[in-house]
């Protein structure tokens, strides 16, 4: 009886080591996906990346990136391998950094890519997002095979005044505002330049909201010497209705003075 007790709790005690081993694993598969690194980077020149806030150290050999590490090229160039044939090269006096794995943040300077159709990757710029477009908003039919396959090479200069000029070389590229809405949509050879009002605005307001709005509250009146405007409407209407009955009494008087006789 005792022996089969025994057993009982020795198989209850490898079933619950088995049950939080394999949550631990889960653990440590997240924690090693998040320190995968999106790519990696080559530097001529001054190139620095920062090893905490505030402290910079000088990129001395090929250097892995990984999510949110700030690089700054300086008066030095880099290139930037996310995959066999993708590429990003990073222009001199440029800050970037991924916010994401699939989101390249270009503070400043100048980049030429070179993306894979099978890469996920957006460039934000500003409240911009620079993509490759989905392969049915490119093409139908027989062609939406086409377009899938094809890479995207262009170029995003973000110039010192905070304008931003996005030229694609091969393949369709959207530029996207903060609300989703495509702002233009370049093909193979075609550029544009949008002013910083457009890559630094905010979300616009309404014009209903600059118009007073009813409230079920009494509204404040404008006051002159502490009156509001109807107690001064009043305050003149009672001197008017006053004025008159002064006026035809004045009148009436002088009329019974003319008219009564004279006792002889």
């Amino acid at each position: 009886m005792k022996k089969t007790f025994l057993a009982r709790v020795f198989v209850y005690f490898l079933c619950t080591s088995f049950l939080l081993m394999t949550n631990g694993f889960h653990g440590m598969v997240a924690g090693a996906n998040q320190n995968i690194p999106v790519g990696q980077m080559v530097s001529r020149g001054e190139v620095k990346f920062e090893v905490k806030e505030n402290s910079w150290e000088k990129v001395e050999t090929p250097l892995p990136i990984f999510e949110g590490m700030k690089i700054k090229t300086g008066k030095g160039e880099s290139v930037l391998a996310l995959s066999e044939k993708s590429r990003i090269e990073i222009g001199s006096d440029s800050f970037f950094y991924f916010d994401q794995r699939d989101e390249f943040k270009l503070l400043q300077g100048k980049i030429n890519f070179r993306i894979q159709s099978d890469v996920s990757l957006r460039f934000n710029v500003g409240n911009l997002q620079i993509v490759k477009p989905h392969p049915l908003q490119s093409a139908k039919g027989a062609s939406a095979g086409l377009a899938k396959n094809e890479e995207s090479m262009g170029s995003i200069l973000l110039h010192p005044k905070g304008s931003v000029t996005v030229k694609s070389i091969q393949g369709p590229v959207n530029i996207i505002n903060q609300d989703h809405v495509v702002m233009a949509s370049l093909s193979t050879g075609e550029s544009i330049t949008l002013p910083s009002v457009v890559v630094v605005s905010k979300p616009p307001i309404m014009a209903a909201n600059a118009e007073p709005k009813w409230t079920e509250g009494p509204v404040e009146e404008e006051r002159f010497l502490g009156l509001s405007t109807w107690t001064w409407v009043g305050i003149a209407a009672a001197a008017v209705v006053v004025g008159v009955v002064i006026a035809v009494a004045a009148s009436g008087g002088d009329d019974d003075h003319h008219e009564a006789p004279v006792c002889p």
